[in-house]
């Protein structure tokens, strides 16, 4: 019997694994992984090369080792150039990737890696039980959530029309490659993610990509201030006991739909060389044909292009699907009024039954989706395994 499950392999598993192996809390014998993937880091790869990512917003403590300035030590190490930009010091993307690399490779993750569907997952007799593919069956004595939420696009209500009649036209950003063969794009979204696309698709195409969002930039260096990271914000944070304050807390917090002030520099200079078409307005519908899609605006003239592209985030629901619901219901597992889990200190939500990224943010807080707080939830988990094993 394994002694701990770790259900994603993306940022969050990867890091909570990392943690584990580091301070000795399980051998590489007693530590799986699952997730669909067949590489550790899959879909985080994947989107940031899609959009053209050089340098996360993160600061450069932020990454997978426990040592905080690890991935500093490594950029000096292997001489990078321009490691890191700006006043939190945020990393290249390359390097960041193969600092990761370099950890997988030095905690033998692979090893314990195993690529696969979870489709259930219930407490029998003191230990729990994790089935594979609806083929097999795991035993373990702790389980650590960690999936994230870019499995689950969100798609606007007015994208059925096209969805259903011309789905070759449209494509959410967190789902499938970028079709090279367009002549013409359309980007929908105000955040970060669609701000990089449109700045990466602008140097591939000769036609203009245009951006279409709803809002006017906000400039934010990070997802939510930096005093969410400790004591400052957080204090308040955890006096609360109402779990619908904490999420109103949360949602107030994110710097949702925000880019960085260099972000936001590089835009208007490519709007203005006629490279980037921006309006900031709402769609009020799409009409498609085989050949393209016609956006109308509320307040601009239709905009005509051969793809339209979403970077419109994830839906508001948890990860895990039906698999989760059925062990939420089974296990009479404890829900705020949002519907997200509420769990312990040691982000424990049932006996061996550990969290991280959103299902753990209303004990960690606004950070808690993002490397921040996947650093934070692998501290608390290995913490209390260590309470845990001394004790037994």
């Amino acid at each position: 019997m394994y002694k701990v499950v770790i259900i994603g392999g993306g940022i969050q598993g990867c890091t909570v694994a990392a943690h584990l192996l580091h301070f000795n809390k399980v051998s590489k014998d007693e530590l799986l992984i699952i997730d669909r993937f067949e590489q550790p880091l899959n879909k985080w790869k994947s989107i940031g090369k899609r959009i053209g990512m050089t340098y996360l917003r993160s600061p450069s403590v932020h990454h997978l080792d426990p040592d905080p300035y690890s991935l500093k030590k490594y950029a000096k190490v292997n001489d990078f150039a321009g490691a890191f930009l700006g006043h939190y010091g945020r990393p290249r993307l390359d390097m960041f990737n193969q600092h990761c690399e370099d950890i997988i490779e030095r905690k033998e993750l692979i090893d314990c890696w195993r690529q696969g569907m979870v489709t259930g997952l219930e407490r029998a007799k003191g230990a729990w039980k994790v089935s594979i593919d609806q083929l097999k069956i795991v035993e373990v004595e702790s389980v650590v959530l960690a999936m994230g939420m870019n499995d689950r696009p969100c798609f606007p209500k007015w994208t059925e029309s096209i969805l259903r009649e011309h789905p070759h036209r449209i494509q959410h950003i967190f789902s499938e490659e970028i079709d090279e063969q367009q002549e013409s794009f359309a980007v929908i979204g105000g955040g970060i993610t669609a701000a990089h696309l449109v700045k990466t698709l602008t140097t591939r195409y000769f036609k203009p990509v245009t951006l279409i969002k709803r809002h006017p930039y906000r400039a934010a260096d990070l997802d939510s201030d930096p005093g969410w990271l400790g004591p400052k914000y957080l204090t308040t944070f955890h006096q609360s006991k109402c779990y619908i304050e904490r999420r109103s807390l949360i949602n107030e917090a994110r710097n949702r739909g925000s880019i960085t002030k260099g972000l936001r520099s590089e835009l208007r200079s490519l709007e203005l060389s006629g490279k980037l078409d921006v309006k900031t307005d709402e769609v009020k519908k799409v009409r498609s044909t085989n050949s393209h899609v016609k956006i109308y605006l509320k307040a601009h003239k239709p905009v005509t292009v051969s793809k339209l592209i979403l970077a419109t985030g994830t839906e508001a629901s948890l990860p895990g699907g039906k698999w989760l619901a059925e062990t939420i219901a089974r296990c009479g597992l404890p829900l705020a009024p949002c519907g997200f889990p509420i769990v312990n200190n040691d982000l424990e939500w049932m006996e061996g039954l550990y969290v991280t990224g959103a299902l753990a943010e209303l004990e960690i807080g606004p950070v808690a989706r993002n490397i921040a707080g996947a650093r934070k939830a692998a501290e608390r988990i290995v913490n209390n395994f260590e309470n845990y094993y001394e004790k037994s």
